[in-house]
């Protein structure tokens, strides 16, 4: 055998152990919830799904582990992998004091937390199997203000909305640092009757950094000590902007930056993997002991493209310049909230334009832009939202997503493919003589991973709720669950085996949001009142 075959072989092996591991440890979650307490003062944040630490949970992290009003909480982060818990203890270790644990992301241990926290923040989502408990609290704090469309107005995939909803409607806390952001993400996300999330209208935590003049000056002396202009670039990741690309961009600043300029880079992951930055001369990785919003207020100006890190990088009052080459392309397949030729800030499309914009002036008058997405922030964002969440002090403007009172309805029609029964789906939603109510077409995400656009024809005013993942079952229900869809054991059986995993179920998709009924549109007849509820609970989770 060649080594490349061996080495597939392993690697393919070690692969199958890392699954049948996490999988284990994710079997041990519903034990979990089902055995252990939530312990009020267990606290997890959880960044990027464990990938950094940077940002929001950065500084919030760092306010709940230096002040003595949250000496009662047992702090725990995640981590993704080895390599990432090396990069979280280096960048905590400016505030811990051996305070905060880390776990690794789906271990045991992870799933135990998970259960059992009375705090939960996340600045992304949570994975589609958790199950909010209601003694738990759950603050989400986004991780960015959206310049492209989100949610169902995402034209290429309107039915990915499922989890990242869920997080929303099932979260105590939702953070917005501006009415702007509030008003898109209720709206795309259909928050509305649905979510009794209470919306915090205040700054982000991360954005403290740039009232922090302190730490920027000795960041600039210990970052670039030769520097006397200091610049930051974040582009937005694409797979185009990857390897030969994104190495001819960088080759080319760095063949024209003066010899007084440095030029901190922070890219995605994969895309610095194929990047040689060892032959710069004067572009430098975002150092990763340094949390980057404090790299990033090192510098004198930002150049990035459509990333919402112009949204933070305004509060410092510094010049920020879009390079913006690709736009024709990028935004061929993403629509936008606003045009991006709307923002005050310069775009060019050639790197040496870039640069020289750079080193211009800042003419351009940002104020209305701060007045509208920065309104909120504020040295004091991170301390406030931790007294507000951990310490329920009124410190924070608040708005209640509003909710008309009306029946919330799920209708479930089977896969939607073409056919009779969705065409009866389709007419049942636009009856204008069916009762008054909240109706939600409710789908299993991975059917309509080519049928997308049927939602884009659904009539005014019904939104929808796409479910992702498939149902626990223990080995005995399992085994049932598999004869019954080979028609060898009858319903009732079936549904004495599955209806207990059936309850977590429900909660897994829908949490805990007000749903008053559940319509399957059958096959082969009109929906009635003859249908009992307990056949529509049923029908709606069983296809």
């Amino acid at each position: 055998m060649s080594k490349s075959l061996l080495a597939r072989g392993l690697n393919k092996l070690k692969r199958k152990q890392n699954q049948d591991r996490r999988k284990a440890a994710r079997s041990m979650y519903r034990q979990f919830l089902q055995t252990l307490p939530v312990d009020p003062d267990l606290t997890i944040l959880e960044a990027r799904n464990g990938r950094a630490i940077d940002g929001n949970i950065f500084y919030l992290l760092e306010v709940l582990a230096t002040s003595d009003a949250y000496r009662h909480l047992k702090l725990v982060t995640v981590a993704e992998d080895a390599q990432a818990e090396q990069t979280i203890r280096r960048k905590i270790a400016s505030f811990d004091s051996g305070r905060v644990d880390i776990v690794r992301l789906h271990s045991e241990e992870y799933y135990r937390v998970m259960a059992s926290a009375g705090f939960i923040v996340n600045d992304a989502t949570i994975a589609n199997f958790f199950i909010k408990r209601p003694e738990q609290i759950y603050l989400n704090v986004w991780h960015g203000t959206p310049l492209k469309t989100m949610g169902r107005k995402v034209s290429h995939e309107p039915h990915a909305t499922g989890n990242v909803q869920k997080n929303f409607i099932i979260a105590d806390y939702l953070l917005y640092p501006s009415e702007y952001m509030m008003e898109h993400m209720v709206e795309d996300y259909m928050l509305e009757n649905l979510s009794g999330a209470t919306v915090l209208l205040g700054g982000y935590p991360r954005n403290t950094a740039f009232f922090d003049d302190g730490t920027r000056e000795e960041l600039r002396r210990t970052l670039a000590p030769e520097a006397s202009r200091i610049y930051a670039y974040m582009p937005t990741w694409r797979p185009a902007l990857m390897g030969e690309a994104l190495q001819q961009i960088l080759e080319e600043i760095d063949g024209n930056l003066a010899d007084d300029e440095v030029m901190f880079v922070n890219v995605h992951p994969l895309a610095e993997e194929t990047v040689e930055f060892d032959g710069f001369h004067s572009i430098r990785r975002f150092p990763r002991e340094y949390e980057n919003y404090r790299v990033l207020n090192a510098s004198d100006a930002l150049l990035t493209d459509y990333s919402s890190v112009f949204y933070d990088y305004a509060v410092s009052g510094r010049k920020i310049v879009l390079l913006t080459y690709d736009e024709k392309e990028y935004f061929s397949t993403r629509g936008l909230y606003e045009p991006i030729s709307s923002l005050p800030f310069p775009q060019v499309s050639a790197v040496r334009d870039a640069l020289d914009a750079l080193r211009a002036p800042k003419e351009y008058d940002d104020k209305a832009f701060l007045e509208k997405y920065c309104s909120y922030e504020k040295p004091q964002a991170a301390e406030e939202l931790c007294r507000r969440v951990f310490l329920g002090e009124s410190c924070m403007e608040e708005r209640e997503i509003p909710d008309n009172g009306l029946p919330n309805v799920l209708v479930y029609g089977g896969d939607l493919a073409e056919g009779e029964r969705t065409d009866r789906t389709m007419a049942f939603l636009a009856d204008p003589g069916k009762p008054a109510a909240n109706y939600y077409l409710t789908f299993n995400r991975k059917d309509l991973k080519e049928r997308y656009g049927i939602l884009f024809e659904l009539p005014e005013g019904i939104s929808y709720i796409g479910r992702a993942g498939t149902m626990w079952l223990d080995p005995a229900a399992q085994e049932i669950s598999d004869r019954y869809k080979k028609g060898k054991v009858s319903f009732e059986e079936y549904w004495k085996a599955v209806r207990p995993a059936f309850a977590l179920e429900r909660k897994r998709y829908y949490g805990d949001m007000r749903i008053e009924k559940i319509i399957q549109i059958p096959e082969g007849r009109q929906p009635g009142p003859g249908v009992s509820a307990e056949e529509l609970e049923f029908s709606a989770y069983d296809l």
